[in-house]
């Protein structure tokens, strides 16, 4: 994780690192989620993950008990009962390259990308003073505890010659020279970096091996700045968008049926930022690097009109879908680092809100008045893309249940296994004898797209979105309803019973 994501990117505020458990404790699987809760841990116990990594600190402020008093307290009992460790990666995981920021940038389509501020480094300097005899052997301990790191570099070091001067005075134990005598000797000036919060640890190792009774040195901190990280992201999408098209595709890469935004849906875009979770606050900096548009969440209402004001638009994603998504695909890099045989596993998500419709569903008549058949239909994959279903249910125009269908597809995102459930539920009902009929999908992206509310940017769905328009044309009347996940069980409670029994 210090390669991945250095601790000395984090935030001054923030809280990373291992925050419950020992680094002697041994993990062959690891969790990686969001949050560390109740139903992390019984996941980490059921699956035999011993390690847990989060993104957002168990441990944030400053905790005065370990009782069970108290949530924090309550959690972290049990992780030590149930022998679990806990792992926080936040700010940092976020600023890295190849982080959370990079990783929203890419599944995005944003070429070029640079953070929006760059990232302070964090670090220290060591400088002390060494007889050359002594300098592999004091270099070698200081090595050993993290200092001398410089990205991709290690054993970094300056030397300097020099004279040190000194006198020991009655009780001294001198390793050169005598008591109370003025002495001269040759030294090097040795210098190093280290990250901050390996202090303790690199001034330990010094004092153990350095010759000197009571050995000299400085540390410094450093205003250094990595360009390769850092907060946010800023770059180019790989061809000039508008921003309801940009937002369509965005909701399609969360798999959200839609994705607000604030600005003229026709403006052109094509510099775009994005900030995971959180990122109202940096709405000025963005403006100021030339942004057309920032995608991020938790933005307040007197930001949206600072950016309305500037002339940069807005793409709101909620905080935890924005981490969540980025983190599942970062995940996937975690596990090519560990070593062979350690397994990663992502955390049994759901987005911690609900939704539902002011609007109460009416029985849908076709242009002549006739009642008309009811098509439920739905798609999901578990990852996206990952192991995906599809399931309709078809009743009469009375309410009668007529018949179900629930297929596996194999590996697909949660848009195409939406529109192969469309496209297999239409056929169902066809088969039936059905001619009118009204289409229920929980996929506001599906069905404003074939309304042609949005346009189909997205290659892969271009030939599924052909065949749904065609299979639909084979209608004598038919009518495409977007209704709230809840408003659609029967067809979800399918989709998740295929995926269970195919054992994913």
């Amino acid at each position: 994780m210090e390669r991945m994501a250095p601790a000395a990117l984090a935030a001054e505020w923030d809280n990373v690192g291992l925050q419950v458990g020992s680094r002697a404790d041994n993990f062959s699987s690891v969790l990686v989620a969001l949050d560390f809760n109740g139903a992390v841990l019984a996941q980490a116990e059921s699956s035999g993950c011993s390690l847990v990594l989060v993104h957002h600190p168990l441990i944030f402020e400053p905790l005065f008990s370990l009782s069970s008093d108290t949530h924090a307290g309550r959690l972290i009992r049990a992780a030590n009962a149930a022998g679990v460790s806990v792992f926080a990666a936040h700010t940092n995981l976020d600023s890295a390259p190849g982080g959370l920021a990079d990783t929203l940038a890419s599944l995005l389509g944003i070429v070029n990308a640079v953070p929006v501020e760059a990232a302070r480094t964090g670090n220290l300097k060591l400088v002390t003073f060494v007889p050359a005899a002594d300098l592999d052997k004091v270099s070698a301990a200081l090595f050993g505890a993290g200092a001398g790191v410089l990205g991709n570099y290690d054993h970094c070091s300056y030397m300097l010659r020099g004279t040190g001067t000194f006198r020991p005075l009655t009780g001294a134990q001198p390793a050169l020279g005598q008591v109370d005598r003025d002495e001269k000797t040759a030294e090097l000036r040795l210098e190093m970096v280290f990250p901050a919060g390996l202090e303790a640890e690199v001034a330990a190792a010094l004092n153990a091996v350095h010759p000197y009774e009571k050995p000299a040195y400085d540390i410094y901190p450093l205003r250094t700045i990595r360009h390769d990280a850092g907060h946010g992201r800023l770059g180019e999408l790989s061809r000039e968008d508008t921003l309801s098209g940009f937002a369509a595709m965005a909701a399609e890469v969360f798999n959200l049926d839609e994705a607000a935004f604030m600005g003229d849906p026709d403006m052109a875009i094509r510099k775009v930022a994005v900030v995971p979770g959180s990122g109202g606050g940096c709405i000025g900096l963005c403006t100021e690097r030339g942004a057309g548009a920032l995608l991020t969440g938790d933005i307040r209402y007197h930001q949206v009109l600072q950016a309305r004001e500037a002339g940069m638009a807005l793409v709101d994603i909620p905080h935890d879908i924005s981490e969540h998504v980025a983190l599942e695909n970062w995940a996937v890099k975690l596990e090519k680092e560990l070593p062979s045989g350690i397994e990663v596993v992502y955390e049994d998500w759901s987005s911690i809100w609900s939704r539902a419709s002011g609007r109460q569903r009416q029985e849908l008549t076709g242009a002549k008045g006739q009642s008309m058949f009811q098509l439920h239909v739905d798609g999901g994959a578990r990852g996206n893309p990952g192991p995906a279903a599809v399931a309709a249910v078809l009743k009469s125009p009375e309410g009668e249940q007529l018949d179900t269908l629930a297929s596996f597809i194999g590996e697909a995102t949660n848009n195409v296994a939406e529109y192969q459930a469309l496209i297999a539920g239409v056929e169902m009902a066809i088969d039936r004898g059905a001619r009118r009929i009204a289409v229920y999908s929980d996929s506001e992206l599906v069905v404003r797209q074939i309304k042609g509310a949005y346009k189909v940017k997205n290659e892969g769905l271009k030939p599924f979105y052909r065949q749904a328009k065609s299979v639909l044309a084979s209608l004598k009347e038919f009518e495409l309803v977007s209704i709230p996940r809840q408003s659609n069980q029967e067809a979800d409670r399918l989709v998740n019973k295929v995926l269970d029994e195919a054992g994913y």
